[in-house]
C-alpha cells in the first residue's frame, strides 16, 4: 500500500512507501528538486574497479520523462571515485575507484524544466570504495618482553 509524508519547510520533503522494500525520497526547494530511490542510493566498489551506471528519469506520476540537454556527472572525492560520462549518451557514466578507500557521492544533473528556463534536478549515488585483499603482513610486538 502506498504511503507519503509530507513536510514544507520553505520547500517540501516528501518520504513515499510505492511498494514494499524501497522508499522514495523528493525534496523540492524553489527551482531544485532532488529526488532518492531508497534501494538505489549506494554502491559499493572494490578498489582498482569500475562500473557502468546510467541515470533514468520519471514524471511525478512515475512514467519515463525526459530532460532538456546533456547530463553533466560529479564526484565529491575524486581520490575515491572518479565518474567519466559516455561521450555518446550522457545518461550513462563510468565510475571508476580512485586511490583512496572510503566514500564519495557521485552527482548526475540535468534540466528538467523543458522549456526556456533552468530547473536543476541532481540524482545521488553514494559510492563507498572498499579495499582489496590482502597481500601482505607485517608482525609487531604488543607491548614489552618479560621474562619467562
Amino acid at each position: 500500500m502506498a504511503q507519503t509524508v509530507q513536510f514544507k519547510l520553505g520547500g517540501t520533503l516528501v518520504f513515499s512507501s510505492e511498494e514494499e522494500g524501497y522508499v522514495l525520497v523528493t525534496v523540492r526547494y524553489g527551482n531544485f528538486t532532488l529526488t532518492a530511490k531508497g534501494d538505489k542510493m549506494a554502491y559499493s566498489l572494490p578498489v582498482m574497479h569500475s562500473v557502468g551506471v546510467k541515470v533514468s528519469y520519471v514524471d511525478a506520476h512515475g512514467n519515463p520523462a525526459t530532460v532538456d540537454g546533456d547530463v553533466t556527472w560529479a564526484s565529491s572525492d575524486a581520490s575515491i571515485a572518479q565518474v567519466t560520462a559516455d561521450a555518446a549518451d550522457s545518461t550513462q557514466a563510468t565510475i571508476t575507484s580512485g586511490s583512496s578507500v572510503g566514500q564519495a557521492q557521485v552527482t548526475a544533473t540535468a534540466d528538467a524544466d523543458l522549456g526556456t528556463g533552468v530547473r536543476e534536478l541532481i540524482t545521488l549515488l553514494d559510492v563507498t570504495v572498499l579495499a582489496g585483499e590482502a597481500v601482505a603482513g607485517t608482525i609487531e610486538p604488543v607491548g614489552p618482553s618479560s621474562p619467562v
